[in-house]
């Protein structure tokens, strides 16, 4: 594996970004996601992500997630997470550790600030997997959205859902709400 030679990542609050940087992020998900219909004309699916964590290289985006940061209800009461959202790398820069360093960086970062889980939902679970996330098998509620109009409320379990502790709580059983959209 070539070393890393982004810098570290960029943490910006997402009503910060100027046009140049929201193109790029848009370019990015549109080749990392090009069959997704939303990336072919803007940089978020449901809703814009609180902050987004940016991997550049010669001032160029070449990693991106999105992080929400949000309670959810569960039955042992409410939990705090950071949700992970639309981690891509571009193609020239995939398999030199990239997407693992950003998942490190937001892994410290919840560590610095207290936040026990870090949650995500993937179709393809492999980079998850290798990086210590756990199949989440919860029943889950969430606020359905399609195309800026909020469609109903889904209830079951989904197969994509991951989760991953970062502190010393165990993930919990049983139902869980997501006391907003499905990231």
């Amino acid at each position: 594996m070539d070393p890393l030679t982004t810098t570290d990542p960029e943490r910006i609050d997402e009503y910060t970004l100027d046009r140049r940087r929201r193109e790029e992020i848009r370019v990015l998900l549109h080749a990392c996601f090009p069959d997704v219909t939303f990336a072919r004309t803007r940089t978020y699916a449901k809703q814009l992500p609180a902050r987004r964590l940016l991997a550049s290289e010669q001032d160029r985006i070449v990693g991106h997630l999105g992080l929400e940061h949000r309670v959810i209800g569960t039955e042992t009461g409410p939990l705090e997470i950071l949700g992970i959202i639309d981690l891509c790398v571009a193609e020239a820069h995939r398999g030199r550790g990239t997407a693992t360093q950003m998942l490190r960086w937001v892994e410290a970062l919840a560590r610095e600030t207290s936040v026990p889980f870090l949650m995500l939902f993937a179709q393809d679970r492999r980079l998850y997997n290798r990086n210590d996330f756990i199949h989440g098998t919860n029943p889950l509620r969430w606020v359905k959205i399609h195309e800026h109009e909020i469609i109903g409320i889904g209830e079951e379990a989904l197969a994509e859902l991951m989760v991953k502790a970062v502190g010393e709580k165990a993930w919990p059983e049983g139902h869980v709400d997501l006391l907003g959209y499905q990231f």
